[in-house]
């Protein structure tokens, strides 16, 4: 399994990467970095996938062929950054040069609790009781070919609940599943962690190189303590900061752990930078947060319409909050369908 986990790693933080550069090239922005390219990509990935799955979900067309069609069009996105080697090579030899000013004891600390936390899901896992539903989407999927027609505890062919018809966020890891030749409860339990509890740090790194340019101390303290209070700090196991930290592949905990704060992240910058990039990634990452739970659809467009009515009152610029509508129309066209489709 060690080779399954190291391949599927590979795959997920190379090809985010390389996604990454080349969306930055399309959106012009440049030395942002290594972890900004492979956030980037990721919530690129995720928003890719909603767009292709929710049509092919309603057209009752068959998991093998949305394997196809998202796998090609992932493969056209990694080998288009492959044309940008120029902006990967400044970036790993900047790494390179400055490493150490990079690496604090904030930093090493977060580290080493990071490699706590994964030893720790990977050897105690908690299993969640909605992966009787959730995980075993994954597995008929591939069972049956049938994206989402076939009901997940019983394998009877019926009309589902069309609430999760727009997020379904299994067939995400049941598509690793496929490539790999995993089984999708094995993907999701003892792989995903592996995936997604470095992409959350990863945005929490973005999170505290912005809120602390200047102090790099800060930005290792900022870190260690978002680890720290992942960890510890949490009451219940229903909470984001838990869902994280012992079912990082729960689509709930997708969206509260890494979603919003790249929300966060993405409002930080568009009102430090502006620029239409930076709302455009706010808008993607929105749709991203909308593949992993139903939730999103309605959190996302609240979130943002929150942050940018309060910085239109404090600027007095109605332009903000213009920019933040637009970037959750993906969200708002997807909650006015959902209206209909659920009643």
């Amino acid at each position: 399994m060690r080779l399954e986990i190291l391949l599927t790693a590979l795959l997920y933080f190379g090809g985010t990467c390389l996604t990454g550069y080349a969306v930055r090239r399309l959106l012009k922005l440049k030395k942002e970095g290594l972890l900004f390219s492979v956030a980037l990509g990721a919530f690129c990935w995720w928003a890719l996938m909603e767009l292709i799955l929710v049509p092919m979900t309603m057209k009752f067309a068959s998991f093998s062929s949305f394997v196809v069609i998202y796998s090609v069009a992932i493969a056209l996105l990694s080998l288009a950054g492959l044309l940008c080697w120029r902006d990967i090579q400044e970036d790993v030899k900047e790494l390179a040069g400055n490493w150490r000013k990079y690496l604090t004891l904030g930093h090493v600390v977060a580290l080493l609790l990071i490699v706590i936390e994964l030893w720790f899901i990977h050897h105690h896992m908690y299993l969640e009781w909605d992966d009787t539903y959730y995980v075993n989407l994954a597995n008929v999927a591939i069972s049956s070919d049938k994206i989402y027609w076939v009901y997940p505890e019983t394998g009877i062919q019926v009309d589902l609940d069309k609430r999760y018809m727009l997020s379904l966020w299994p067939i995400f890891y049941a598509w690793l599943s496929k490539l790999f030749g995993v089984v999708p409860t094995i993907m999701a339990h003892t792989i995903m962690p592996w995936l997604m509890i470095p992409l959350a740090y990863v945005i929490y790194v973005l999170i505290g190189k912005r809120l602390f340019e200047d102090d790099v101390q800060l930005q290792g303290m900022f870190l260690a303590f978002a680890v720290l209070i992942h960890l510890f700090m949490s009451g219940e196991h229903t909470t984001g900061l838990t869902f994280l930290a012992i079912t990082p592949w729960v689509g709930k905990g997708i969206l509260a752990g890494i979603i919003i704060p790249g929300l966060f992240y993405w409002i930080l910058r568009a009102v430090r930078d502006g620029g239409t990039a930076n709302w455009m990634m706010l808008g993607i990452t929105g749709l991203g947060g909308c593949l992993t739970s139903s939730v999103g659809i309605m959190l996302t467009p609240l979130f943002v319409g929150i942050a940018v009515f309060l910085l239109t009152l404090q600027t007095k610029k109605i332009r903000y909050l213009a920019y933040g509508i637009l970037s959750c129309l993906p969200c708002i066209l997807l909650g006015l369908y959902y209206i209909p489709l659920t009643h």
